[in-house]
């Protein structure tokens, strides 16, 4: 539908999602989300926001084009919808010739009139704008009406004496606005997974620090650059993130010398989890984020996941852990990651990984591993000393060393 605009200016009309609930709050959630909306246009000249009456307006100087606009604010989340807002008479008779000129020229079959009527003082209560235009868009075009399932529907807004109507509607990401729950760690590999937990985690307004794990020089760099690409891909709905790329190589010596083959990816995840802790208490987050999906591997068994979680003291989250392979698959696909994490690449918990890997961890087994692991607490504080950190900005998308 965007093809039928030109570059003129133009008003759209963004609906938040689940503000509305948030009764005493509300003026908060809406303050970030008018900032991350401010974030994501920021480097497009001629735009303008304000709020008004529970909603905010876009406006678009002449010579901005409006497909631009519309797709960055889709990556807003906390948007419910933008609208191409026009100015409307508060005379519905007026207001109906306005609205059978705009509609004139598009194909539709059935149409639909959908009036929400914020001002009470308005003369007309939203039935009536509905039957009044309604009927003249029938008389005139002789296009059915559906209520249900209309090709072409328009929404009538009253608020503050004033009247908009909108005939083209874009869906936005829903969710809560980005920052607005807090900040959290997310653990990204280079996998279908992980990225979708971590876009899940930003819905639910959480800002997210990425943390990656290598095993570099024992594997290739792939997993490396691939993380990088999924966290500049997700930088889209969050404006700025920070990466960092631990080494884990050290750990893992020491890990393969005192623990037998099976225990190896358990122990490897214990000691990831305490450093994504201690990365996460740096940036003061309040949550670690993994993308595990109970049973889909052998790390992810009831009693290996408390077996790793037990290292750690803040809360664990895990927006996966009900869902199945094709469902993530589907979000990853939804998001754009899906391509880049089925990328070739080295995982650092496959290195030197055994074939049939413990799935019922005993904690007294652990334990007795990291007893003959020596100083393992030294090697954590070397491997977060010799981590890098890469910082993404969006618009920009440019990555910068840190």
């Amino acid at each position: 539908m965007l093809e039928a605009l030109d570059t003129g200016g133009h008003l759209l009309n963004i609906h938040h999602s689940e503000i509305a609930l948030k009764k005493g709050n509300r003026s908060f959630f809406e303050s970030r989300l008018k900032l991350n909306i401010q974030n994501s246009l920021s480097d497009i000249p001629g735009v303008s926001l304000k709020g008004d009456f529970g909603r905010f307006f876009v406006k678009l100087a002449p010579g901005v084009a409006v497909d631009r606009v519309v797709q960055r604010l889709q990556k807003v989340i906390g948007i419910a919808n933008i609208r191409i807002a026009y100015p409307g008479a508060t005379d519905p008779q007026l207001l109906k010739v306005q609205i059978f000129e705009q509609i004139q020229s598009l194909t539709f079959n059935t149409f639909s009139i959908d009036t929400r009527r914020a001002d009470k003082s308005f003369p007309f209560t939203s039935v009536q704008m509905n039957q009044i235009i309604g009927a003249f868009i029938h008389q005139e075009m002789h296009k059915a009406v559906d209520l249900e399932n209309a090709d072409l529907v328009v929404k009538i807004e009253i608020f503050n004496q004033r009247v908009y109507y909108s005939v083209f509607s874009f869906a936005g990401e829903r969710g809560l606005p980005l920052g607005s729950t807090g900040k959290v760690v997310s653990m990204i590999s280079s996998g279908i997974d992980s990225p979708v937990a971590s876009f899940m985690m930003m819905k639910r307004g959480c800002h997210v620090t990425f943390v990656h794990f290598h095993s570099f020089p024992f594997t290739e760099k792939s997993s490396t650059y691939n993380a990088m690409d999924l966290v500049k891909k997700l930088t889209i709905y969050q404006n700025y993130s920070r990466l960092y790329l631990v080494p884990l190589a050290e750990l893992q010596k020491a890990i393969i010398l005192a623990a037998p083959a099976k225990l190896r990816v358990v122990m490897y995840r214990r000691m990831m989890f305490r450093l994504a802790e201690k990365i996460a208490r740096l940036e003061h987050c309040r949550g670690l984020v993994t993308g595990e999906s109970l049973g889909q591997v052998a790390s992810q068994t009831l009693d290996n996941i408390a077996a790793i979680s037990e290292t750690v003291s803040m809360p664990v989250l895990r927006p996966l852990i009900g869902m199945e392979k094709d469902e993530i698959v589907k979000m990853a696909r939804r998001i754009d990651t899906f391509s880049l994490s089925t990328e070739p690449y080295d995982d650092c918990c496959s290195y030197l990984a055994p074939p049939k890997p413990e799935t019922n961890a005993k904690l007294h087994e652990i334990y007795d591993v990291e007893g003959k692991m020596g100083d393992w607490p030294t090697l954590l504080d070397t491997a977060l000393a010799a981590s890098e950190v890469v910082r993404f900005k969006f618009p920009e998308t440019n990555s910068e060393d840190g």
